[in-house]
């Protein structure tokens, strides 16, 4: 066997920018392409790159970010923060992921009957929402997608609401 992987890289829109067969994983066998990828970008006026997806972090980061030193601009280093305590969610708060429309309601009537039941008429929750968007080349967001998740934070309770195809 000559070679032992594909590496592929694509842009936001899914475009494929780099498609190498690579004799071995070490970071050697697609340096070059990389070097390319960023001429490329500069010879056509495109931006260079503010964000990689890999599948190995921990050595591929500081390889990344010599090649492409925009992944860099703008990231605040975790050491700046290194004094304050990590959050640890408390043992006894609940997380339930609902990725079906009766697991959704079964746990949204659990808060309307508890606030029924509660009688104050007042109901807290912790709400938030995740959904992709469209980013332009020049990095503006020109549109968005479905809703993909909910997030609904009640009492000792977080519910995680998969609400969109899109988030799986």
């Amino acid at each position: 066997m000559v070679f032992t992987g594909l590496l592929t890289v694509t842009n936001e829109k899914g475009e494929i920018r780099i498609c190498a067969l690579v004799a071995t994983k070490s970071h050697s066998q697609f340096e070059l392409a990389l070097k390319k990828m960023k001429a490329s970008l500069d010879l056509f006026g495109h931006s260079q790159p503010r964000a990689f997806y890999t599948d190995n972090v921990v050595s591929d980061k500081p390889f990344l970010e010599a090649s492409f030193p925009s992944l860099k601009d703008g990231v605040v280093p975790v050491e700046k923060y290194a004094h304050l305590e990590p959050f640890v969610l408390p043992a006894d708060v609940v997380v339930a992921v609902k990725d079906t429309s009766a697991a959704i309601e079964d746990a949204v009537r659990t808060i309307l009957d508890d606030f029924a039941a509660d009688g104050t008429g007042n109901l807290v929750v912790g709400f938030d929402a995740e959904w992709n968007v469209n980013v332009s080349s020049d990095g503006r967001i020109i549109g968005r997608g479905q809703t993909a998740v909910i997030q609904i934070a009640y009492r000792k309770c977080v519910f995680i609401f998969q609400v969109s195809d899109d988030c799986v």
